[in-house]
C-alpha cells in the first residue's frame, strides 16, 4: 500500500548537451547573479566560490538552475559542493560526460 501523500518524481531525462551553448548559458546566469563581473569576463576555468564571485546562497540557486536547464541530477554525477562546482569547467563536465554517454 503506498501512501497517498507520497508523490514519485520521475528521474530527469538527460538531453544532450552543446558545451559551447551551456557554457554561454552558465555565464548568463553567473554574471546576473555577481555584481563583480561581465559575463564577457568569464572563462571556462574563473573560480566562482573559492574566489568570492558567488556565495553559498547563490550556490543553492546555482544548483537548482543547473538541474532545471540541462535536465539531470547533479547528486547522481558527482558530490555536490563549493569545491567541486568552483568553475563552468567543473559544472559542465560531469553533465557533458553524462549526456554524451548515458
Amino acid at each position: 500500500m503506498s501512501a497517498w501523500f507520497r508523490q514519485t518524481k520521475p528521474a530527469p531525462v538527460p538531453i544532450q548537451v552543446d558545451p559551447l551553448a551551456a557554457a554561454d548559458k552558465l555565464r548568463a546566469f553567473i554574471a546576473g547573479k555577481s555584481k563583480l563581473i561581465e559575463a564577457s569576463e568569464l572563462t571556462n576555468d574563473t573560480k566562482l566560490f573559492s574566489s568570492g564571485l558567488l556565495d553559498s546562497l547563490t550556490f543553492v540557486e546555482l544548483v537548482l538552475f543547473v538541474e532545471r536547464e540541462f535536465h539531470v541530477k547533479l547528486a547522481d554525477l558527482i558530490e555536490v559542493n563549493m569545491d567541486s562546482l568552483d568553475s563552468i569547467e567543473q559544472i559542465l563536465r560531469p553533465i557533458v560526460d553524462r549526456t554524451a554517454h548515458p
